[in-house]
């Protein structure tokens, strides 16, 4: 995993969506994206905050393994605006780097400039158990219309 952020990014905001990841240079497949910030938190304190802000569009906690969260809500960077794709163009992957906990996201296929960046909340990243935990966001992808209540 590289340090930091290589690729300049922008968030815009997008009718349907709220905030999104757009950037502002070619991303070539298989190629270092962003790196997932925040505070690593257990689940049960994850859910606690959740109950606090309940209404609030949030969702910006990311499980990196069966009781550990990065929860980017007050610290974190702009990977936090990434959104749900069904097709997504990015794949998450965890790491630990001198005994902390890091998620990584990668490009899948070949980004244009100006293109947003996508993760699959919670599916497609199965084999890394990283999934993204969320709370009242809609899916608009027409393959899978729901409501997402995963936390």
């Amino acid at each position: 995993m590289q340090d930091g952020a290589s690729v300049l990014f922008e968030v815009v905001k997008v009718r349907g969506k709220g905030m999104a990841l757009v950037c502002d240079q070619e991303i070539k497949p298989g190629g270092f994206v962003c790196q997932y910030t925040g505070e690593v938190i257990s689940l049960e304190a994850y859910r606690c905050r959740e109950q606090v802000l309940k209404g609030a569009l949030n969702g910006y906690g990311m499980a990196v393994g069966t009781d550990e969260v990065i929860d980017a809500r007050n610290v974190g960077d702009v990977a936090r605006f990434a959104n749900h794709s069904c097709s997504p163009n990015c794949v998450v992957e965890r790491w630990e780097v001198n005994g902390e906990i890091c998620c990584a996201f990668y490009a899948t296929r070949h980004i244009e400039v100006g293109g947003e960046i996508t993760i699959g909340y919670g599916r497609g990243n199965t084999k890394s158990k990283v999934r993204k935990l969320f709370s009242l966001v809609g899916c608009s992808c027409p393959q899978f219309p729901t409501s997402y209540t995963d936390v």
